[in-house]
């Protein structure tokens, strides 16, 4: 989907209120990385990848609200942001955060197992892409 069409659909849209959001989706992704990781500390893969996805997902939010904008769709958001911005690092982390978005459905919503590699992955790249944001809004 394109950004005009998610934004038709009102998936996507202005908000004046969205930027008083950055510091609580910040918060919150911070919470989904420490569940991620206790999470793998006990075994628990597909809910490990799960809670790496949501930080993830709180960090890409996070941007996404400094811009002005509130979503109602995962794969609008990342539609927006490499629509938005111009940030070639960040589109390269939208890129990998996208393949996450994909494999978290998989467990979700079809059941799928995950690997003990992939999981830790998860982690590190979601807590990459936070530092990558934190520094970002500053």
């Amino acid at each position: 989907m394109k950004l005009e069409e998610c934004m038709a659909k009102g998936l996507i849209r202005k908000d004046d209120s969205a930027k008083s959001r950055v510091s609580t989706s910040l918060e919150t992704s911070k919470r989904f990385l420490n569940a991620a990781r206790k999470n793998l500390d006990i075994g628990e893969l597909e809910m490990t990848e799960i809670a790496a996805y949501n930080s993830a997902f709180h960090s890409a939010r996070s941007i996404l609200f400094s811009m002005g904008y509130t979503e109602r769709s995962y794969a609008c958001l990342i539609t927006a942001l490499k629509e938005i911005s111009s940030d070639k690092e960040l589109i390269s982390y939208l890129k990998t955060f996208d393949k996450l978005r994909l494999s978290r459905h998989n467990i979700q919503y079809g059941g799928s197992l995950t690997g003990e590699d992939e999981a830790s992955f998860s982690i590190e790249f979601a807590s990459e892409f936070l530092h990558f944001v934190e520094k970002k809004l500053k």
